[in-house]
């Protein structure tokens, strides 16, 4: 990921990301965010959507009862998804962190688009975009194949790809007080258990 980006995280979300400057011996935090730039936009919100949820709800909680922040221990790519260890929270929160680990898989890891994303079978698994596929040379000489022909892709991609373009077209209108959570409740009429 770039530098900036890095920093952006880092900076936004300081009680997530603590162990970012870490040493290796500390926390994997140390190598940084092990994936490419077009995941960014899923990590902002997740860990928007966490921070809010922990903060309000240790709002209202005692002492003993309030939920424990999530700390970052690696955030990484493997086998074409984004992966986010951690440690703290809850259930809940683990939700969160699933979420968005199945969102990657239909999100290019390189541009962020959500159109025409497929992955490649070769040495290594990636989740990209068509588009990103024909730009990179070394892929082709590799012998790395893109595919959108695995029927599991196919039956998630349409359902997570509404959902995917509803969060993007929203990311204008929430307000600091609405949850990324609230939206998806009432839009996909989940009911809080």
């Amino acid at each position: 990921m770039k530098k900036e980006l890095d920093e952006y995280l880092v900076k936004k979300y300081s009680k997530i990301f603590e162990n970012r400057n870490a040493s290796i011996k500390e926390s994997c935090m140390a190598f940084g965010f092990d994936h490419s730039d077009g995941w960014v936009w899923i990590l902002d919100h997740l860990c928007d959507s966490i921070q809010h949820y922990i903060d309000n709800n240790n709002k209202y909680r005692k002492l003993e009862d309030q939920i424990s922040q999530v700390v970052a221990d690696q955030v990484k790519e493997k086998f074409g998804y984004l992966n986010f260890y951690c440690h703290g929270g809850d259930r809940y929160t683990d939700g969160m962190i699933a979420l968005a680990v199945v969102m990657s898989r239909n999100v290019c890891e390189r541009c962020g688009t959500i159109e025409n994303v497929g992955h490649t079978r070769g040495p290594w698994i990636f989740t990209i975009c068509k588009d990103c596929y024909d730009k990179d040379e070394r892929l082709a000489k590799e012998n790395f194949i893109w595919t959108v022909n695995d029927s599991k892709i196919i039956s998630a991609n349409d359902s997570t790809k509404e959902m995917l373009q509803d969060i993007i077209s929203w990311e204008k209108d929430l307000s600091e007080y609405e949850s990324l959570e609230t939206i998806l409740r009432s839009k996909y009429k989940i009911s809080k258990k």
